[in-house]
């Protein structure tokens, strides 16, 4: 299995996922991990139809995401992991998935969130998981679309 990109994303799969990010890597499925998402038969349905042609769409909760991707399902498959929210990746990399690297897209504005940049709010939770996540050693880039410079998170919120 090759994870060729993790990206925190509130919109999941949109415009810049479908027309920058799967058209400058080789990804071969997208895989969103989220619980609500994988309850949501109409929102699942959507997010298939949405992918751009030749890409395979998976969306699973958490328990599935780790045992999908701690075993040989996608093993032949180059990866595109989405979830909502930095919680998730957490969730992910506390049950034993090796990642390295989380670009960060959008993550909307809401009561009870505070602005970093333009695109990325973050709540008191968020916070706290991409504290925890760095302490893992993870980067955690701030990077819109391909050609952006990506910008540390850390730097931003600390």
């Amino acid at each position: 299995m090759g994870i060729e990109l993790v990206r925190i994303d509130d919109r999941l799969i949109h415009g810049q996922i479908v027309m920058a990010w799967c058209k400058t890597m080789p990804i071969e499925r997208i895989v969103v991990i989220d619980d609500e998402v994988a309850l949501d038969f109409i929102r699942k349905m959507l997010l298939e139809t949405v992918a751009p042609p030749g890409i395979n769409v998976s969306v699973l909760n958490v328990i599935q995401g780790v045992e999908s991707l701690k075993t040989d399902t996608f093993a032949e498959e180059k990866l595109l992991l989405l979830a909502t929210n930095p919680t998730t990746i957490l969730n992910l990399v506390e049950n034993g998935l090796a990642i390295s690297k989380v670009n960060i897209g959008g993550m909307s504005f809401s009561q009870g969130k505070t602005p970093v940049t333009k695109a990325v709010s973050i709540s008191d939770t968020d916070k706290q998981a991409f504290k925890e996540l760095h302490e893992h050693g993870i980067d955690l880039q701030i990077q819109l679309l391909p050609h952006d410079i990506p910008l540390d998170l850390m730097l931003e919120i600390n």
